[in-house]
């Protein structure tokens, strides 16, 4: 099952909780284990910093464990999930990982649009804002203004050339940089989990 089918089916099995409370608890979730990650690794970039945010999430959920997120396919989708919020100022980036959370399942983003206009209209203004700058290649520009890793920089960006032998070479650099990035945050998962519970962080998802 793959990342997303796997997300949104575990959602939809909390359906006792209100969609109102879900939707507060996404928000609550990843900003306060990010605050926490900024905290406890003040050195790294935010793109690291909402990766171990996600899967902190999905792992103290039970949507996935470990050993799953770190497989290659479930590494670079996470890699690319997490991509456009990297790209935003550092008030918006929590905020606009939960609504993307928010907005896979179907009863939650239809909650979202119509009982949380304000959130709303934060995601499609950072939404646009991305695919704006993806539209006029300048997106390379955002990440880099905030990311300062420039191999993963490279690897996220630069892939395209003429030579099928230096493509599929590149593709496997993505692949292992990708793969890296959430390899590299697994190992601190175990910290902020423990931080999470110690502080008695109540995931509401």
């Amino acid at each position: 099952m793959g990342f997303f089918s796997k997300m949104i089916a575990g959602g939809s099995k909390k359906n006792g909780k209100s969609s109102d409370r879900r939707i507060e608890g996404y928000i609550e979730a990843c900003g306060s284990i990010y605050n926490l990650c900024v905290s406890k690794y003040p050195d790294m970039d935010p793109h690291e910093h909402l990766v171990i945010v996600l899967c902190t999430i999905w792992t103290k959920s039970g949507v996935f464990k470990e050993t799953e997120i770190i497989k290659p396919a479930q590494a670079r989708e996470i890699v690319a999930y997490t991509l456009f919020p990297a790209c935003l100022p550092p008030e918006q980036r929590a905020r606009v990982l939960a609504y993307k959370l928010i907005m896979e399942e179907k009863e939650l983003s239809s909650r979202i649009s119509t009982g949380y206009p304000e959130y709303y209209r934060e995601y499609s203004d950072a939404s646009k804002s991305i695919w704006d700058a993806k539209r006029n290649g300048s997106l390379e520009d955002l990440y880099s203004r905030y990311n300062k890793n420039k191999l993963h920089q490279m690897m996220l960006f630069h892939q395209n050339t003429n030579s099928k032998e230096t493509q599929y070479s590149e593709k496997q650099n993505k692949t292992y940089a990708q793969g890296n990035i959430v390899s590299e945050v697994i190992r601190m998962i175990g910290q902020v989990s423990k931080t999470v519970t110690q502080q008695s962080m109540t995931l509401c998802i």
